[in-house]
């Protein structure tokens, strides 16, 4: 994450949840939303790997950029772990989450809930899957990876059907384009990302 805001992306520092239920994680974080998804924020990094992903990624899939609520570069290094767990807030329930591995290997262990463990007939699917293969994942769903090979990095978008804004309106209330360097928090609770100032404190990392 240092390296991020000293290259002058924008950062979340102190996110409990990655340290909780993703310890060892990290991710490269382009677009994110608030929790009811009415507000987007775009880092400064998209600019610059826009128009590449536009052409590989977004438009094979049909996505347009404003019905995008969440977009990452996750990293998994060797031996880290997401620990079980399922997405809740009120973004989750309207959007798709859409996964691009980028590199990857059989040593992964990605495991999803079919259905709830407290079902009789409860059941766990392992998912695999290879560089440049897409895959729809509900994350609302129970699920658990637990990586012990080599890094594990995959894009994820997360996306809407409607336009979450409208850029040419200047819809400001709806969509933020962070500052370089910029340094924000989420506080739980908290519905939209707080940002202000590039200071990066030793104890901000996550």
């Amino acid at each position: 994450i240092e390296y991020q805001h000293n290259g002058n992306n924008a950062v979340i520092t102190n996110r409990q949840v990655m340290d909780r239920f993703k310890p060892g994680c990290n991710a490269i974080t382009l677009i994110f939303s608030s929790k009811r998804a009415d507000k987007v924020y775009h880092f400064p990094w998209l600019n610059e790997w826009l128009p590449m992903l536009r052409e590989l990624v977004l438009e094979p899939l049909g996505i347009p950029l404003n019905q995008i609520m969440r977009m990452q570069l996750a990293n998994m290094p060797r031996g880290s772990d997401i620990r079980f767990h399922s997405d809740r807030n009120a973004w989750v329930q309207t959007a798709h989450r859409t996964h691009i591995p980028i590199i990857t290997h059989p040593d992964i262990f990605f495991l999803a809930e079919m259905r709830h463990r407290k079902d009789e007939d409860h059941a766990i699917l392992r998912i695999k899957s290879h560089a440049g293969e897409v895959y729809e994942f509900n994350n609302a769903k129970g699920h658990a990876v637990r990586n012990v090979g080599p890094s594990r990095v995959h894009l994820i978008i997360d996306w809407v059907e409607d336009a979450l804004y409208d850029e040419e309106k200047g819809d400001v209330e709806k969509l933020d384009k962070l500052r370089p360097s910029e340094v924000c928090t989420h506080p739980k609770g908290i519905n939209e990302l707080q940002c202000g100032g590039v200071a990066f404190g030793t104890n901000d990392g996550l």
